[in-house]
């Protein structure tokens, strides 16, 4: 049966599916790609990166995000439960890693790549530091889903 709540649920989850996949692939690929040492591949991610970022995983957390608060405003779940609290934290703490240190850690790989000569304990650095960034992305990001599923209260 089509209600307004389950159309605003399956936007809510598949934009969730689009953000949440989407950063665990380019996060393989870039580990993958720095095992590698293939600084033409490396550069093509970082440029491709960026574009994802933009193109994709950006629209996608916000209409998360968006689809997420109709959702609660249509069945009336109290903005104050635990589980919504989790999601928005995790929703704007992901979009804020994303969009600035992720982002220009990402910008910077490329530009050092591009240049003739790239110091490769710089992008040994860089690297190490979107590894990081990622993986932190990722848990809070999983932490996130994990809240939405089993939706725990104080």
């Amino acid at each position: 049966m089509f209600s307004m709540y389950a159309l605003l649920k399956f936007i809510h989850v598949t934009a969730a599916i689009i953000w949440v996949g989407g950063a665990i692939a380019i996060t393989v690929l870039n580990a993958r790609l720095a095992r590698e040492q293939d600084q033409g591949a490396l550069l093509a991610l970082a440029r491709q990166a960026g574009f994802y970022g933009q193109a994709v995983l950006g629209p996608a957390a916000i209409t998360t995000l968006v689809a997420g608060i109709a959702t609660a405003l249509t069945v009336g779940f109290p903005f104050e439960s635990l589980w919504i609290t989790w999601g928005f934290a995790g929703v704007f703490g992901s979009i804020l890693l994303g969009s600035t240190f992720i982002r220009r850690t990402y910008g910077e790989m490329a530009q050092l790549i591009a240049s003739s000569g790239p110091d490769t304990m710089r992008l040994g650095a860089l690297q190490s530091r979107l590894w990081f960034l990622n993986l932190a992305n990722l848990l809070l990001l999983l932490s996130t889903v994990w809240a939405m599923v089993f939706k725990p209260t104080l």
